[in-house]
């Protein structure tokens, strides 16, 4: 037969890779990625600042209830430091969002992942909305690989605020057909921007491992994600707002009217179009919005930014990023923000604590750890059990790697999916008990002084192929408190996988308050270990 004969069972797939090959020829990304209008927007936000020379005005001083007031006054004593307060709970991370963004009084600048079209992320969206209402300039740069063609919708609507700009970095061809774009453009959309902040008139913002989506601020009814924010202030916020400017700025970043056209089928308005959240009298009966509402009702955070109350501890601080060329593979991986990390952190010479979401560490990552576990460092980790991942392939990345690691003394713990938030009263992060839980957390710390936190996880995707970012936090009090986490207190909500003498495994564990010992990795069926063996022997570990 020859090599360009087509066989009847190929033909569909013939003509689908060949009408998508046409579809490809049809639709580009468009020549002019920012309209006049979002470009005269983002010097309106220069224009704040620069008449004022980054200060605050008199005016703002005498008004007690000024955000940018509240803050510059703590800056301005400890001007080369950087204050960090921990955000723990999904509800205080929502709460938190919500209540700062009815504070601010001059722009707001969001950067994120995911921003789910759901209870929560209509709620923001809609507090954001209020904001521009105000006065205040509103910019939201997204990553398009979780958007949909409803969700377009939206933010094309949100966008035609006067006061409001919504830019899509490297978006999908194919809006509606979205399946298209693996066939059409795959190479360019693998690579994603997981960057995740929320600045409020560049004093005070928000980063860390959560997206925007009732899973990620406890309101989800199957799945939670156990995660950590931290709220920061002081000299490290002009970093953030410097890498949100050149994310933001960046010719792979689309105004969203570029890319979509209205839908004359469904509302035209803004606030009526948001049906996630019913009517507005109609709010407080739907048990789905009110857990927010009473997240906003119950913080205190708003009075005690005013009042100086929040517990900020003051340290210095390093601000890490990837550059947006990554995203187009135009900078060199020497930039890379996993490059930035070995730099500044070096080499642990006493204790390392790992917890990622994701931990796919691959053979040389391995071989790093397996040295320093022999050279005597104290190395811990905690990562998803199979139960708990939200990502299968990730866990079949990781499986292959046990026993290597606890041969060399490394200790690793596996959160269950049952962990409940009644008995993690006292750790770094939270979930509800009505629900599936997921670790989604992104931090680590060195020795008894440093401590990553943001959207970076242990895994190929993050170091060579997204955008990430986070800080570097030198505190002795938040380094002990993340070693501290991982000890036996864990395992009424995590397994600790143990190696025996014969090489096999054993999951340990606290079930009413009994200790058990699983002999087989828990909740994995035979059709379960057949796919992870399958999965561990392809070589996607680069993927993932």
């Amino acid at each position: 037969m020859s090599m360009f004969s087509i066989e009847p069972n190929n033909l569909a797939l013939s003509l689908t890779l060949g009408l998508s090959l046409s579809l490809s020829g049809c639709q580009v990304l468009p020549k002019q990625p920012h309209l006049p209008e979002s470009v005269a927007l983002s010097a309106r936000v220069d224009a704040l600042y620069q008449q004022e020379g980054d200060q605050v005005s008199a005016q703002d001083t005498a008004d007690n209830t000024n955000l940018v007031a509240a803050i510059s006054e703590q800056n301005n004593i400890h001007p080369e430091l950087s204050g960090y307060h921990p955000i723990v709970t999904g509800a205080n991370a929502f709460a938190s969002r919500s209540i700062l963004t009815e504070m601010a009084t001059r722009n707001i600048d969001a950067q994120y992942y995911i921003w789910h079209n759901d209870q929560s992320g209509q709620l923001l969206l809609k507090d954001l909305w209020r904001a521009a209402e105000r006065g205040v300039i509103v910019r939201l740069l997204l990553d398009d690989f979780n958007n949909n063609a409803e969700f377009d919708q939206h933010l094309l609507r949100f966008a035609s605020h006067p006061n409001i700009a919504v830019r899509i970095i490297n978006p999908l061809v194919h809006r509606k057909l979205q399946t298209l774009n693996y066939v059409t453009g795959l190479p360019r959309i693998n690579r994603r921007m997981h960057n995740k902040s929320m600045t409020f008139d560049k004093q005070i913002t928000i980063i860390g491992g959560r997206n925007i989506g009732n899973e990620y601020l406890s309101n989800d009814q199957n799945s939670q994600f156990a995660d950590l924010d931290v709220l920061l202030i002081g000299k490290v916020v002009g970093d953030i707002d410097n890498s949100f400017a050149s994310y933001w700025s960046s010719p792979l970043s689309f105004d969203i009217e570029t890319l979509v056209t209205p839908d004359n089928d469904v509302p035209s308005g803004f606030l009526e179009a948001l049906d996630k959240l019913g009517p507005e009298d109609k709010d407080d009966n739907r048990s789905d919005v009110t857990v927010y509402k009473t997240a906003i009702e119950e913080s205190t955070i708003d009075e005690d930014l005013l009042n100086k109350r929040v517990p900020f501890r003051w340290t210095d601080m390093q601000f890490l990023s990837d550059d947006v060329g990554k995203l187009s593979k135009t900078v060199s991986s020497e930039t890379n923000l996993v490059h930035q990390l070995r730099t500044l952190l070096g080499s642990p010479t006493k204790q390392l604590t790992i917890i990622s979401s994701y931990f796919v560490p691959t053979k040389d990552g391995v071989n790093t750890l397996v040295k320093l576990a022999e050279s005597g460092i104290d190395i811990k980790i905690l990562t998803n059990s199979f139960d708990a991942t939200d990502v299968t392939a990730v866990h079949s990345g990781y499986i292959q790697w046990r026993p290597v690691l606890l041969k060399a003394g490394v200790r690793i713990y596996e959160l269950k999916s049952t962990a409940s938030e009644e008995k993690r009263e006292n750790k770094l992060w939270k979930a509800r008990s009505q629900s599936s839980t997921s670790l989604h957390a992104k931090t680590f710390a060195v020795d008894d002084y440093q401590v990553f936190i943001g959207s970076y996880n242990v895994d190929p995707r993050s170091a060579n192929i997204n955008t990430e970012m986070g800080v570097i936090i030198n505190d002795d009090q938040l380094a002990k408190q993340l070693h501290g986490a991982l000890s036996d207190d864990l395992l009424n909500q995590a397994y600790e996988v143990k190696l025996l003498d014969n090489g096999k495994l054993q999951w340990h564990t606290m079930e009413d308050d009994k200790k058990v010992v699983y002999d087989s990795e828990p909740r994995v069926d035979v059709s379960d270990h057949v796919w992870l063996t399958i999965m561990s022997w392809l070589p996607i570990d680069w993927l993932l």
